[in-house]
């Protein structure tokens, strides 16, 4: 920054020794175009500061998200165990995988309210407790196996919802 700014002034001094503007037309138009180069300048050094000031405030900011996932995620002194969503997103697949082995898995394709996507699903998650299935496109969710129905529509007041069993 201070490089730039220094060539401005560098072609500042010289266009007001040589009396640029006043000579021509084309002076004028250097003169004009230093102008710029001196307001670009300036913009761009205050840009570097709020870049500056942003990258302070999400560092702190990154700090603090890693301060609550180290409470939510790794809570050892409540007596509460380690969740690790990756075990738990293993374990799923594994028992999807194994239940494949056992039969060949069928799919149910559900179409989103929201976004109109179709998408498939194995349809031994729709008989799984705390399962919450979401459109893969928008992410809005489809099924909720807590409320024990697919999502049919999503209107602005409430939820229309169609029973699965």
């Amino acid at each position: 920054m201070a490089d730039l700014r220094r060539r401005v002034s560098h072609l500042v001094s010289l266009a007001e020794r040589y009396d640029v503007g006043s000579r021509s037309r084309e002076g004028k138009i250097i003169e004009e175009m230093i102008g710029v180069l001196r307001d670009l300048a300036l913009d761009v050094e205050e840009v570097a500061v709020n870049q500056a000031e942003i990258e302070d405030f999400l560092e702190e900011l990154d700090g603090d998200l890693l301060d609550v996932e180290e409470e939510v995620y790794n809570d050892d002194e409540d007596g509460m165990t380690d969740f690790n969503v990756e075990d738990d997103d293993t374990l799923m697949n594994e028992e999807l995988v194994n239940d494949q082995k056992e039969e060949d898995a069928s799919y149910i394709a559900l179409e989103c309210p929201l976004c109109h996507q179709e998408s498939s699903y194995n349809h031994r998650l729709f008989s799984r407790d705390g399962v919450q299935l979401s459109c893969p496109h928008c992410g809005n969710v489809i099924f909720d196996s807590d409320e024990d129905c697919i999502i049919m529509e999503e209107s602005d007041d409430e939820h229309s919802f169609g029973s699965y069993r």
